[in-house]
């Protein structure tokens, strides 16, 4: 059993031992840690998604803002809104609705 399988492995282990511990240590840092390289790329993306959410968010406020700020300052605003939006009217008035 001298010229198996194991004598051939400990060749193998002995040639290439440096080459196997640096391979090992990139696989746990690129894949297997909890701080890993593809980890972070995913969290990176998911990251900036959120700030663009953020920034959308924050435009739409701002929006609002003005929005409230032209309702309570400007009592036609309401009536522009309601006929445009609501399709609503006054009893003299026709409407004609486009599509």
């Amino acid at each position: 059993m001298d010229n198996g399988f194991l004598p051939q492995f400990k060749v193998f282990l002995g040639k290439y031992k440096y080459w196997i511990v640096l391979v090992l240590f990139l696989l746990v840092i690129l894949v297997a840690s909890d701080n890993s390289l593809v980890k972070r790329v995913v969290q990176k993306r998911e990251i900036r998604s959120l700030q663009e959410q953020l920034r959308e968010s924050a435009e739409q406020k701002h929006r609002n803002e003005l929005m409230l700020n032209e309702l309570n300052n400007d009592s036609l605003v309401i009536d522009r809104i309601a006929r445009e939006r609501y399709n609503m009217h006054r009893e003299d008035e026709d409407l004609f609705i486009e599509e």
